[in-house]
């Protein structure tokens, strides 16, 4: 992956694309391949190519989450993984990369103006964190538990006191899926399509998450007096210390909402942490075991807002996720599972290099020794063409035509836009090294 992230940083979007494995139906990698392949045919402008990946993918978890036999195989994997590493079993795709698939497939029915399509697939988002909220926690404690009870409590304790920290780079973020950035995305969405009671579900829902974005708190406070609830609206402008600016017909009807959605970066890779550990074996002798487990640098990636620009007004988006956290969070929550494989592979190479030694002697002592080296390696796959963070900016402006102009560190771009009283438009924007990407799509 590293030459193919090298080609998305210089702009080279469509040269990368045929980088991406061709990995088949039922290939442990199929669904992360397809959805690496989504992502950078958006980016090239490749529109079918991708819509088409994406529902490769989608259609695959559909129907893995379906077939019980299915479940039955991971089972096996995992258990043969003892004897090699985690990336022998097939790719389980974390939440905050399965909400992030209906968000793309959102933004691809949108370029196609099917905006039915586009609700359906952020509503599908949704249910992924909704779903998320009710089992993640019960996984969580599951693995846990399993980690007290199984494997040598010794060598977790020396794994854990050996990694690297996470928690600068997790920052705030309390779970590895719950992400402002869709809900915000599906609230435009409503509101565009004239539910404003759903609009408003998921604005709060985004706010809850991310209470600092000034997009959210703007909508929240339109919406409560376009709701019409005194009540509600003096609760909102309550809990946002901030007056909603008074609405005002005649000025409303000759005016448009423009959305800036934007993307910042690549979301950065998992890396490979390698720690000798002394442990006891049965026979009360020390060995000296190598363990590898996945783990991000703790720092976030340099960036900042997009400038957004229109004749004398001048503004920037406000901060909705930062997908790597949500990343590293959803790493630290299934490190205490990854242990505990790591605790019962030991148990059974070593097990494996006693028979090795009774049968074979040196020799097959020694030949067991280095495949178990060989053999333990950290599974650092993960949806590595993700954007790190996600910021926003909403406005009302004149209906007309318009010069907007963005800009991001050295990366710079005007766009022509047309602006339809009582109608929203929405601009994606990627930057990627010193190109900013962008799709204009009418609501």
């Amino acid at each position: 992956m590293v030459p193919l992230r090298n080609q998305l940083l210089l702009g080279h979007a469509a040269e990368a694309l045929p980088e991406v494995r061709d990995s088949e139906l039922g290939d442990d990698t199929y669904v992360l391949d397809r959805l690496e392949q989504g992502r950078i045919a958006w980016l090239a402008g490749q529109d079918a190519g991708s819509k088409q990946a994406f529902a490769a993918a989608d259609s695959r978890l559909a129907w893995e989450d379906e077939q019980a036999q299915y479940r039955l195989s991971r089972g096996l994997a995992q258990a043969g993984s003892l004897l090699t590493n985690d990336q022998t079993m097939a790719y389980r795709v974390p939440d905050y990369e399965r909400t992030m698939l209906h968000h793309y497939l959102a933004l691809n029915y949108l370029q196609r103006g099917d905006a039915e399509g586009a609700l359906v697939e952020v509503r599908r988002a949704n249910q992924v964190q909704e779903q998320a909220l009710k089992t993640r926690a019960d996984e969580v404690r599951a693995a846990k538990a399993q980690q007290e009870e199984g494997g040598d409590e010794q060598m977790r304790q020396q794994v854990s006191r050996g990694m690297p920290e996470l928690d600068r780079l997790i920052g705030q973020v309390k779970n590895g899926f719950q992400n402002a950035y869709t809900f915000y995305f599906s609230g435009v969405l409503y509101e565009a399509s004239g539910d404003l009671n759903d609009a408003w579900v998921d604005y709060q829902r985004g706010y809850q998450i991310a209470p600092d974005n000034l997009s959210l708190q703007v909508a929240l406070l339109r919406l409560a007096r376009l709701r019409g609830s005194p009540d509600e609206l003096r609760e909102t402008e309550k809990k946002l210390g901030r007056k909603a600016p008074p609405l005002v017909p005649s000025i409303a009807k000759n005016q448009g909402q423009l959305v800036v959605l934007f993307e910042d970066g690549l979301i950065p890779a998992r890396r490979e942490f390698f720690l000798p550990l002394p442990i006891a074996t049965s026979g009360g002798d020390f060995r000296t075991f190598t363990v590898a487990v996945p783990y991000y640098d703790n720092r976030a990636s340099d960036s900042g807002p997009l400038a957004v620009s229109v004749g004398n007004r001048h503004e920037q988006t406000s901060a909705l996720v930062r997908l790597e956290a949500l990343a590293a969070k959803d790493l630290q929550e299934r490190l205490p599972g990854m242990l505990t494989r790591q605790a019962l592979r030991l148990l059974s190479k070593e097990q494996l290099r006693r028979s090795a030694a009774k049968e074979g002697g040196d020799v097959g002592n020694i030949l067991v020794g280095i495949f178990n080296t060989l053999s333990e390696r950290a599974d650092t796959r993960s949806w590595l063409t993700l954007p790190a963070q996600a910021s926003s900016w909403q406005g009302s402006l004149p209906a007309g035509d318009i010069r907007l102009t963005l800009g991001a560190g050295s990366a710079m771009r005007e766009l022509p836009l047309t602006i339809h009283a009582g109608q929203t438009t929405l601009v994606w924007v990627q930057r990627l090294g010193n190109r900013l990407t962008t799709r204009v799509m009418p609501l």
